[in-house]
C-alpha cells in the first residue's frame, strides 16, 4: 500500500526563451479588459477587481482539502516570450522580466509580451499589448496577479 502523501508545493520557474505560435494580440484598448482580466478569463480564475478600478487576483493552486486532508502536489510555472518575429533585443528585454524570488517567482511585465502561465497542469499563454503592466507574484502555491497603470508620458 502506497503511504499517504505529504503535501508539497513545487514552484516552479520557466523562464521560455523559445518562439511559440503567438495566441491572437489584444490591442491596448481591448474590450475584454486588462492583462490580469484576460489572464484569468483564459485561466479560468474569478477576477475581483482592486478599488482602483484595475484587476487583482490571488489564487492558490491546491484547494483545503488538497493541503490538508488529502496530501497532495501542485506546480505552478510562470515564464514570458517574445512576440513573433523577435529580435535580440527582444529577448534581451525579457531577460529579467521573470525572476526567482524567495520560495517562487515574481514577474515584473511590460508589454508586448507573450507570458506563458503553467496552471493546473495547462500551459496558458497570455499575450500583453504594447503599454500595459503587470506584476505576478508566485509564492508556494499562492499567485497573484496585478495590472499596473500604464507609465505616464
Amino acid at each position: 500500500m502506497a503511504a499517504i502523501g505529504r503535501v508539497a508545493s513545487c514552484v516552479t520557474l520557466l523562464v521560455l526563451t523559445s518562439g511559440t505560435t503567438s495566441p491572437p494580440f489584444p490591442s491596448p484598448q481591448s474590450p475584454s479588459g486588462d492583462f490580469c482580466s484576460r489572464l484569468a478569463i483564459n485561466s479560468g480564475i474569478d477576477k475581483p477587481a482592486a478599488p482602483d478600478g484595475r484587476t487583482e487576483w490571488t489564487v492558490n493552486a491546491m484547494n483545503f482539502g488538497q493541503r490538508f486532508i488529502l496530501g497532495g502536489s501542485a506546480a505552478t510555472g510562470v515564464g514570458v516570450s517574445p512576440v513573433e518575429p523577435a529580435t535580440v533585443e527582444d529577448y534581451r528585454r525579457l531577460e529579467n522580466m521573470c525572476m526567482p524570488e524567495g520560495k517562487g517567482a515574481v514577474c515584473k511585465l511590460a508589454g508586448p509580451v507573450i507570458f506563458n502561465f503553467t496552471w493546473k497542469g495547462r500551459k496558458i499563454p497570455t499575450p500583453m499589448a504594447i503599454g500595459e503592466r503587470a506584476t505576478i507574484l508566485v509564492a508556494g502555491t499562492r499567485t497573484t496577479c496585478r495590472s499596473e497603470a500604464p507609465p505616464s508620458t
